[in-house]
């Protein structure tokens, strides 16, 4: 079983980018906390947290919208 598996992680988010006005679907590994900067390792992102998007060398700020959680 993976880890993230065992702490109920949520593997994906819907998140909101303000500069284009668009949402996406990513995977919570792609993102990070905006104030901690910390990966969400040991809970999940919940619904209108602000986040930094990796992807590659770009980095791109976010809202989570929403996780696939139950």
């Amino acid at each position: 079983m993976a880890f993230r598996n065992l702490t109920k992680i949520p593997k994906l988010c819907l998140v909101y980018f303000s500069v284009d006005k668009t949402t996406c679907v990513v995977e919570t590994k792609k993102i990070r906390s905006k104030e901690t900067g910390k990966v969400f390792s040991e809970f999940g992102p919940e619904a209108k947290d602000l986040v930094v998007v990796k992807s590659g060398s770009k980095t791109l700020e976010a809202m989570v919208i929403a996780t696939d959680s139950k």
